[in-house]
């Protein structure tokens, strides 16, 4: 058992700093989860202790909280109607894209919304595991979507002429601010306490997530976990979804591979369109609108935004208010679609 988990922390490492080096998107997550994989398929799966899953998941809604700030709401109430039909218009392109797969016998069941939803793919990949979803292929779809979608915004930011080589730097542990740490700490087991006690679904994210939202806009706490703790929460989400992986899931993930990729460029379409509606009619420039518009992939697209300038509020604003309704909404459509048998 020691040398499984000697293994699984070393391959971690190496894999995420090969993927950093790459600078592809979410590699905390990313690099884990293939480590997680490999040894799986080698049948070295070390044991995952039952309360850090739990305790990831709680982190992840925090994380999600410290976006929705009052700056982010006050963008949002003066240019909501422009938010609501963005949002709207993404999530209504994933879900036909995710229909038609799942009609197609592409995705099973509800993976379809899952799999396709634009917008916090970790979130979706825990959360789809909670409602009998098969979170391998979730796992699968979601990152691929994140590692396309990110590609392209990164090309049309290029052709755009605008520099992306800024460099940020990051501390992996600033000095704790007692109050806020202890307003987040509090957020988190309290939403894990309620979801303990009520036993909701998904409410390992949701319930600290709504928490940390009251904190932020109500007592101006910063709930937000420090950079490193993030990085432990994202290893464990990681090995959690890859050391479940086996060689038949594999190769399905393989075959299914050019119809998801083909999914993923039609949604980009689908949301470019919208990109185009706002810069034709509502006078935005075309780098920020194709930016807030973009399905998925926040942290990538916030990085683009910041080092291109587009207006990153508006585009953070578009992006949070996005991720939100979808980790409120996917549970409700995965259960519709599983309850109904949607057949189109």
């Amino acid at each position: 058992m020691i040398f499984n988990w000697l293994a699984l922390l070393s391959l971690t490492v190496a894999v995420t700093l090969g993927l950093d080096w790459l600078r592809l998107p979410a590699s905390r997550f990313l690099g884990p989860l293939v480590a997680g994989v490999i040894l799986a398929l080698l049948k070295r799966r070390p044991t995952l202790s039952p309360w850090l899953y739990p305790v990831a998941q709680g982190l992840i809604g925090l994380l999600v909280a410290s976006s929705v700030t009052p700056s982010t709401l006050g963008i949002l109430s003066r240019s909501w109607p422009i938010m609501v039909l963005g949002t709207l218009w993404s999530i209504a392109a994933s879900i036909g894209l995710g229909l038609a797969l799942y009609r197609l016998k592409v995705l099973p069941g509800s993976a379809a919304v899952w799999g396709l939803s634009p917008g916090a793919a970790g979130v979706m990949t825990i959360m789809s595991s909670d409602y009998g979803a098969d979170s391998r292929i979730v796992a699968f779809t979601q990152y691929l979507r994140v590692l396309v979608v990110s590609l392209v915004a990164v090309g049309v930011a290029r052709l755009a002429l605008t520099p992306l080589d800024a460099v940020k730097v990051v501390v992996l542990f600033p000095p704790l601010i007692w109050p806020d740490w202890l307003v987040g700490l509090g957020a988190l087991l309290g939403g894990l306490g309620i979801t303990k006690l009520l036993g909701l679904p998904g409410g390992l994210i949701l319930s600290p997530l709504i928490l940390g939202i009251v904190a932020e806009n109500v007592i101006g706490a910063n709930v937000a976990p420090p950079p490193g703790i993030m990085i432990m929460a994202y290893a464990i989400m990681g090995w959690k979804v890859g050391l479940t992986f086996d060689r038949d899931i594999v190769i399905r993930a393989l075959k299914i591979l050019p119809a998801i990729i083909l999914a993923i460029l039609l949604l980009i379409g689908a949301c470019g369109l919208f990109a185009v509606g706002m810069v034709q009619w509502f006078g935005f420039d075309p780098l920020t609108a194709y930016l807030a518009s973009s399905p998925g992939g926040l942290d990538a697209v916030t990085i683009i935004a910041s080092a291109s300038g587009a207006d990153l509020p508006l585009v953070m604003a578009m992006q949070s208010s996005r991720l939100l309704l979808v980790i409120i909404t996917a549970p409700y459509l995965a259960r519709w679609l599983s309850r109904h048998k949607v057949t189109l």
